[in-house]
């Protein structure tokens, strides 16, 4: 695949997530892009293997998917509006990707059958229910509330299995030393899916550098990080705890603090300690805040 097309095409994807939740249109979408809505959507399905509106309603689903599960305290009116669906549209439209009602879904998911993830459902399920004080209060000395400002970062792009990221981060560190050779290098990291509900081998994921803008590189991508009110989980251990806490943060501690995501990205902020299969990071939501996310139930 020509890399100056993959470019072009992440390019639409970034504008398409940042504003997923607003009216969007194939010619919105190629005027960013700065090409014909029809070549962009030719060339769009050619890399993606998806029409833009395919892949624009696939993403809201699988986000009413997640909050389906991981906020239960949510109604599905809001989660419908939310998404800028109308109750009934969202429940047609929902019930044709996944076979069921989304109230049939959120007491019964129907997600892809990867090892482990029943299990992994269960759990969270307990949790909810019968509130983990000793989980909650652990996690409450773990998080903090930050400013972050505008944080500008190359990327590069993996969609794949999340247990494949050491080694893919590990060569894409090594790319960014022989890019910028002496320059302090911050890492960062995007997650886009829930293994849960997109699958294991098909999450979207981007491996960051907040790298000297002033430096032309050919054929990269960049996007930002918008400034704004983040809850920041303090996280110090091996990476394979990394998806039982995100669990444990979306779907146990949040809804159970009454916390619900605001709009933005959810990023990963590396600290230099991180080394080998140990990893020091604070994990960063946009959040809404407590008496904002009871209004919603």
């Amino acid at each position: 695949m020509n890399k100056t097309h993959i470019t072009i095409v992440n390019q639409g994807v970034d504008f398409i997530i940042d504003h997923l939740f607003e009216t969007l249109t194939v010619d919105m979408i190629a005027d960013h892009c700065c090409f014909s809505r029809y070549y962009y959507h030719r060339l769009f399905k050619s890399v993606t293997g998806e029409s833009i509106y395919g892949f624009i309603k696939r993403l809201r689903l699988e986000t009413a998917a997640f909050k389906l599960i991981k906020f239960p305290h949510l109604s599905i009116t809001y989660i419908a509006a939310e998404l800028g669906y109308s109750s009934s549209n969202f429940s047609v439209l929902f019930k044709i990707h996944y076979g069921l009602s989304p109230s049939r879904f959120r007491s019964c998911p129907r997600l892809p059958l990867e090892p482990g993830s029943k299990l992994v459902l269960e759990r969270i399920r307990n949790l909810q229910k019968n509130k983990p004080e000793a989980l909650l209060s652990r996690m409450d000395r773990q998080i903090s509330f930050k400013e972050i400002p505008d944080i500008n970062l190359m990327y590069q792009r993996f969609k794949g299995c999340y247990q494949d990221l050491p080694h893919v981060w590990q060569v894409f560190c090594e790319k960014m030393e022989r890019l910028f050779p002496g320059f302090p290098v911050e890492y960062y990291g995007i997650s886009y899916d829930d293994p849960l509900i997109a699958g294991e081998n098909r999450c979207l994921y981007d491996l960051c550098a907040n790298v000297p803008r002033t430096v032309k590189v050919r054929e990269e991508n960049f996007r930002k990080i918008p400034a704004g009110s983040y809850l920041c989980y303090y996280f110090d251990g091996h990476v394979r705890e990394l998806g039982r806490i995100y669990n444990d943060l979306f779907g146990v501690w949040m809804p159970h603090r009454g916390y619900i995501t605001g709009p933005g990205l959810c990023f990963e902020r590396y600290h230099p300690a991180t080394e080998g299969g140990n990893i020091v990071m604070d994990i960063c939501v946009p959040v809404l805040s407590g008496i904002r996310a009871q209004i919603q139930k």
